[in-house]
């Protein structure tokens, strides 16, 4: 999934090194500067995503895991749609300032631009796609590439996202610089996966995917 596009380019422009523990069979990206172009080429290339993805929550209190399947989409610059299809339905789209929430009880709607949180997450989103990561104050990030891929380990720099999470990973194919997975990691140690697979880029996507009225 490219989720690259914004949580990938901006991030590596005003990238910081942080002092996490280097992950087993990763090394520091010792070459950043090139990194980041070859981000931001990839970047400007995509218009519209659409994605399968797979989400698996890991409670410490549970023995097994919870897992969900859905739908993603996005489209540049700041359109997003999470469809949760199995096995229960939920949607979330961000289009702009403006967040819809729908479950299958009620539909709720939330102007990101009035909840400073809110406007965290939207950015958290949309960074992942437009690979921007490296420019959002809210993290410290490390880059590592291991031979097939790249890791991007977010740490939470500002008080909202300390209360949130611990750690968030975002790991790229090396030779797409798709987002194959996303981690968030909270505080309690409870950490939720994302696997994207069958990405499709630059597809002609509906206008009615995005609405949120």
């Amino acid at each position: 999934m490219r989720m690259r596009s914004a949580v990938l380019v901006i991030f590596c422009s005003f990238m910081t090194l942080s002092a996490a523990a280097q992950p087993k069979g990763y090394k520091p990206v010792s070459n950043i500067p090139a990194f980041q172009q070859t981000l931001a080429k990839s970047t400007a290339a995509l218009q519209t995503l659409q994605s399968d993805f797979v989400q698996t929550k890991h409670l410490s209190l549970l023995a097994d895991k919870i897992s969900s399947r859905g739908k993603f989409y996005y489209r540049k610059e700041d359109k997003v749609r999470i469809e949760y299809t199995t096995p229960f339905q939920y949607l979330l789209v961000m289009n702009g300032g403006q967040v819809m929430v729908r479950d299958e009880q009620k539909t709720s709607r939330i102007n990101a631009r009035n909840s400073k949180m809110m406007q965290s997450v939207n950015r958290i989103m949309l960074d992942c796609m437009r690979g921007s990561v490296f420019s959002n104050p809210d993290f410290k990030v490390s880059a590592y590439e291991s031979g097939t891929g790249y890791l991007l380990s977010m740490a939470p720099a500002s008080s909202g996202m300390k209360k949130m999470f611990s750690q968030i990973d975002v790991y790229l194919s090396k030779t797409s610089l798709d987002v194959d997975r996303l981690t968030m990691t909270e505080q309690g140690g409870d950490y939720t996966d994302m696997d994207f697979t069958h990405s499709q880029h630059n597809l002609a996507l509906n206008d009615a995917i995005f609405n949120t009225r």
